[in-house]
């Protein structure tokens, strides 16, 4: 067995990503209104940015798309409540970024840096601690949705929209756009060790692995990740 010592968030180009602040958010909102009222009746609704982690085809279109420059950012962070709010299109390099200045992660970060959180939870994302933090749209305590209608609907788990906001997750953009979601953060150590370990046969490998699921330890110490 072989032990590494990795600090968190540490790399050759070490940033913090600023909030951008409620004011700014707005104007974001607005700019993307205005792009929805300005796509002809019969015209697909989709996204206009410039990376995306999509890996199929897909037609071609002239109409103009959905504004989400002013949404890439997070909004703010509360460090008593362990939460951000954070809007749709911030990639989780970003969003990791302004949180650690706080001590603090989200529950589910996927492993390309480029996926918005909007897309992890309307779409699908995954990654080591999801064995004990489940998927992204978990960790969700409130989301902005903008809809076919071309409102913006506040969902809550309890409140008036609550079947959108259970139906939200992994619906792959057929219910709306998020433009706001506050997540659950949970604290982060400085470091973490990693421990690389040697097994004979496939059979032993899954064995520690269900055991590592189930109770979230190996060899009497917690495992994280």
């Amino acid at each position: 067995m072989r032990e590494s010592r990795r600090e968190v968030g540490k790399t050759p180009a070490t940033r913090r990503a600023k909030l951008v602040g409620v004011e700014a958010h707005q104007r974001g909102v607005d700019r993307l209104l205005a792009s929805y009222q300005a796509i002809p009746p019969n015209a697909t609704v989709r996204l206009t940015k410039k990376t995306s982690n999509l890996f199929r085809a897909r037609a071609a279109s002239t109409a103009p798309g959905l504004d989400v420059s002013g949404l890439t950012g997070v909004i703010s962070v509360d460090p008593q409540a362990r939460t951000a709010d954070v809007q749709g299109m911030c990639t989780y390099e970003d969003l990791v970024d302004a949180t650690l200045a706080f001590g603090l992660a989200p529950t589910v970060v996927p492993q390309l840096k480029t996926i918005t959180l909007g897309g992890a939870v309307t779409g699908l994302g995954i990654e080591s601690t999801s064995f004990r933090n489940g998927l992204p749209h978990e960790s969700v305590l409130e989301v902005d949705v903008l809809t076919g209608s071309g409102d913006i609907i506040t969902a809550t788990p309890e409140g008036e929209h609550a079947d959108l906001f259970w139906g939200f997750p992994n619906s792959y953009g057929t219910l709306g756009y998020s433009t706001r979601l506050r997540i659950q953060l949970e604290p982060v150590a400085r470091y973490v060790t990693l421990r690389h370990l040697r097994f004979e046969t496939l059979e032993e490998l899954e064995a520690t692995m269900d055991r590592i699921v189930t109770d979230r330890e190996y060899d009497g110490e917690p495992v994280d990740y």
